[in-house]
């Protein structure tokens, strides 16, 4: 003989069934030391796995990354200050061939997301060595309105590291805005850029991410093109990519000469006051030794 039993009781019986399942499944998982959904998901990864932006990717490709996560960016310009030790000369890729020369520091308007190809010579020591570095332009800055040539991001380029690409090793530079809420309270206007760093299998741009935002990237090597003409020489330039200079931020002496200073007339001076006339209870001096 059986029993009826009704539909609403059967669902509930299930839906007990259910949720004391899960609840030992969850209990088990707590028990072994093991997160709920940490476990399943780094199970599925394996165990080279590596992240999506690295430093070793091939110029080009982070920028690229950056464009498709911010697609504002593209077509967006950027001003670059591009320094190196005394006599240095840089030649920018233009049209197929490397532009006059432009003195240090050279001040240019590049685009975000692309590759830049420069010459470096005028090297002091060894007139002949000649260079040939990249600029990655990853991020923007937010200057002021019209006043984007005087914030532009510096990449500086000393001795250390001539000396570091002429014996062919690879030198990388990320630079990065810091973060204002860990950055250190210290004046670097007119110093040489601080530098961090870091050891070769350590991965920098994901440590200037740790300290703030990356917005550009340098390589320079010791590699020399052996060609001078055709596609393998195009794609040793990265195509050339539009650039431009920027205007020089104005100095008070080329106002002067521009006639742009302004000039504040002063008001004649009271007349003294007579020497026998005796101060009142509320007049005061203030002497001031220049």
């Amino acid at each position: 003989m059986f029993r009826h039993i009704s539909f609403p009781t059967m669902v509930l019986g299930w839906v007990a069934l259910i949720v004391i399942c899960t609840l030992a499944v969850l209990f088990s998982n707590v028990a072994m030391g093991q997160a709920p959904y940490a476990a399943v998901s780094t199970a599925r990864l394996p165990s080279g796995s590596r992240a999506l932006i690295d430093d070793e990717m091939v110029p080009g490709a982070i920028g690229s990354i950056q464009l498709q996560r911010k697609p504002q960016l593209r077509g967006a310009w950027q001003a670059v200050e591009v320094r190196g030790p005394k006599g240095v000369r840089f030649n920018l890729a233009e049209a197929g061939q490397f532009a006059p020369d432009i003195p240090s520091p050279a001040r240019l308007g590049l685009l975000v997301g692309a590759v830049y190809r420069l010459r470096l010579t005028g090297i002091e020591g060894d007139p002949d060595l000649e260079l040939f570095p990249t600029i990655e332009v990853i991020d923007k800055t937010c200057p002021p309105a019209e006043r984007e040539h005087r914030f532009p991001i510096p990449i500086e380029i000393d001795e250390s590291d001539i000396m570091d690409a002429a014996r062919g090793e690879l030198v990388m530079r990320v630079i990065y805005l810091e973060d204002s809420e860990v950055a250190e309270p210290v004046d670097t206007s007119g110093k040489p850029q601080r530098v961090l760093d870091i050891r070769p299998t350590q991965n920098a741009l994901r440590t200037a991410d740790q300290l703030g935002r990356p917005v550009a990237i340098l390589r320079m090597g010791s590699r020399v093109p052996n060609v001078t003409q055709g596609q393998d020489w195009l794609e040793f330039l990265y195509h050339c990519p539009p650039w431009t200079t920027l205007k020089p931020i104005p100095t008070k002496q080329m106002l002067i000469d521009e006639g742009r200073w302004p000039i504040i007339e002063y008001p004649n001076a009271v007349p003294n006051a007579a020497p026998n006339a005796a101060p009142n209870a509320t007049s005061g001096s203030i002497s001031d030794s220049r």
